[in-house]
């Protein structure tokens, strides 16, 4: 059985140019192979400069990220171009109208119409892409899942009503929710496209946005998420990619973060 590649998002957010060479060097020298940030190096897919940045860190190009924001998603052209130009196999949603409203884009609880409409935009996305050999998938927070409409969270009309939208499974956000995550993977079998793997302990944070408060995260391995079972449901429904996330950081700096984060994983035996 395969182990999962160990992979990682944001961390390098807010570095300056001249910084990310070492950091993306560092980074895999500790053994992460892929990140998510590359995708937004390029907005051009002519930009043969920044193509060439992308391959020279030696990483795998993981992501496209976008979201859908008042019934309007990207153009599939486009973001299939990108991904070609880059290598890149799969185009993440990273929150929809739900997110908006949490995090205080959006004053107004998405209804239902709207929910329903943003399912059926990103199916036909992910249709598209399909064609190309591109998974689209949707990316989770909390309230997906606490947020209910005719008596059914959101993220499970998600599921009901769409076949080629894959999920990239938060596991922090799931646990946040109140849902196990472990369940949730097995649940979702091949339609889970990554997982990321966020982790906290009790109390919150300022949202810097203004938005809904967040949780008090923490380095993956050290806090409530149950990483072991997390990355074994991983192993065991062929998913290739532990995808390390935290959006504040506290005690660590990003690359003592992202050592002890893979060292956790690979101390459980399901990541490489």
């Amino acid at each position: 059985m395969a182990k999962m590649k160990a992979g990682y998002i944001g961390f390098s957010l807010g570095m300056k140019p001249e910084e990310t060479d070492a950091f993306y060097a560092k980074t895999k020298e500790i053994g992460y192979q892929g990140t998510e940030n590359l995708g937004m190096m390029l907005r051009d897919p002519k930009d043969e400069a920044a193509i060439a940045k992308i391959k020279a860190t030696g990483m795998t190009p993981l992501t496209l990220g976008w979201g859908v924001r008042d019934g309007v998603v990207p153009d599939t052209d486009d973001l299939i171009r990108r991904c070609q130009a880059i290598g890149c196999n799969r185009v993440t949603c990273m929150g929809g109208e739900i997110s908006n409203y949490k995090f205080g884009g959006k004053k107004e609880k998405p209804t239902f119409d709207e929910i329903r409409r943003e399912i059926d935009l990103m199916e036909a996305a992910a249709v598209a892409l399909d064609k190309e050999g591109i998974v689209m998938a949707f990316h989770n927070h909390d309230w997906e899942f606490t947020m209910a409409y005719e008596g059914l969270p959101a993220y499970y009309h998600m599921i009901a009503n769409s076949e080629k939208l894959k999920f990239l499974v938060d596991c922090g956000w799931v646990t946040v929710a109140g849902i196990d995550p472990v369940k949730l993977i097995n649940d979702l079998g091949s339609r889970v496209a990554a997982l990321h793997i966020k982790d906290f302990i009790p109390g919150e944070v300022p949202h810097p946005m203004g938005g809904t408060p967040m949780p008090r995260f923490t380095t993956p391995g050290t806090g409530k998420l149950d990483i072991h079972n997390v990355l074994k449901a991983g192993v065991e429904n062929n998913i290739e990619w532990a995808i390390v996330e935290q959006d504040f950081l506290y005690n660590l700096s990003a690359i003592e973060t992202l050592t002890a984060a893979y060292l956790n994983m690979k101390e459980t035996g399901y990541v490489e």
